[in-house]
């Protein structure tokens, strides 16, 4: 019976600790993520004052897309964590190492990461379309139905999913190499945390706190979250001008050529700083919220 509970593939706790987790986590750290965005796609070579970075008004500027990300976030953060999960336990059910050293599980964690990544960026790919352009303020419009309107009549699907095999590139490694150092943290710092189980362990098991645990959830993913943002802020600095040219910026290989000339290795490096300022804060609140919701869920259900 237990081995049927590991193979759900859409588990109630996980999607109820997703919605959680996605709807908190952008609302705290979304201005952040408009002044990310908009260092990235400054078209000068050097970093631009604080006066150009915040929209005006500086509050309705800096949530602009924040309805989209809520609306559309929440599904796919679902799919994406429940995807995950689900790949874990087939993968580790299916190699027979459920119980395997911590090294022999590591190409798990970065087959269920990469298929998580598959799995929802057609969802991720539109939204951060159409909220990137609202961040960016250029298009004329607040409204998130008028601008997908109008990307749908003039650039067509190209246009909705601008970027998408560029997100897998960026986030698939990304995501692939986050989940295995969180998974090797997790199994470090959280007493009774086995990898293989979508499970969270109890605090009769941990010995644990409330405070202590959530504490060791927070540490393990800014650890895990910091190592990897830095690690593919080159390539996201590439997506970033490409979802918000509207095809007007030529190819991929003509944006490399232009960011190279405008600012060398620079350009690629740019907004590393605020990338991670919005990006640790974002993930450690949005997976600490999850694992606590998920495993008050799990132990309300027993």
């Amino acid at each position: 019976m237990a081995a049927k509970s590991e193979l759900k593939l859409i588990d109630p706790a996980v999607l109820f600790a997703a919605s959680t987790s996605s709807i908190l986590s952008r609302v705290v750290c979304h201005p952040l993520d408009t002044i990310r965005l908009r260092i990235q796609t400054h078209p000068s070579a050097t970093l631009p004052p604080l006066s150009e970075l915040i929209p005006k008004p500086a509050f309705r500027g800096l949530y602009a897309g924040l309805p989209v990300a809520i609306v559309i976030g929440i599904p796919a953060l679902s799919v994406y964590l429940s995807a995950y999960e689900g790949a874990k336990a087939v993968l580790s059910k299916s190699t027979q190492i459920e119980d395997g050293s911590l090294m022999k599980q590591l190409p798990i964690f970065l087959a269920a990461g990469m298929t998580a990544e598959v799995a929802s960026a057609a969802i991720w790919t539109p939204m951060d379309v159409v909220k990137s352009r609202l961040q960016k303020g250029e298009d004329g419009t607040n409204s998130a139905r008028v601008l997908i309107s109008r990307i749908w009549k003039e650039e067509g699907y190209r246009g909705v999913f601008r970027g998408y095999w560029m997100s897998i590139a960026v986030w698939g490694p990304q995501v692939s190499f986050y989940w295995m150092l969180y998974e090797s943290l997790k199994s470090r710092f959280i007493p009774g945390y086995t990898p293989s189980s979508s499970r969270a362990p109890s605090q009769s098991i941990s010995g644990l706190s409330e405070e202590s645990l959530t504490l060791r959830y927070l540490l393990t993913s800014c650890v895990a979250c910091g190592i990897s943002v830095t690690v593919t802020n080159p390539i996201d600095a590439v997506q970033a001008r490409w979802q918000t040219s509207a095809g007007k910026a030529g190819g991929l290989t003509d944006i490399v050529k232009t960011m190279w000339r405008i600012g060398g290795t620079g350009a690629f490096l740019r907004g590393i700083g605020a990338r991670v300022a919005y990006t640790i804060p974002a993930n450690a609140i949005s997976m600490t919220t999850y694992e606590l919701v998920k495993r008050k869920y799990q132990q309300r259900s027993l």
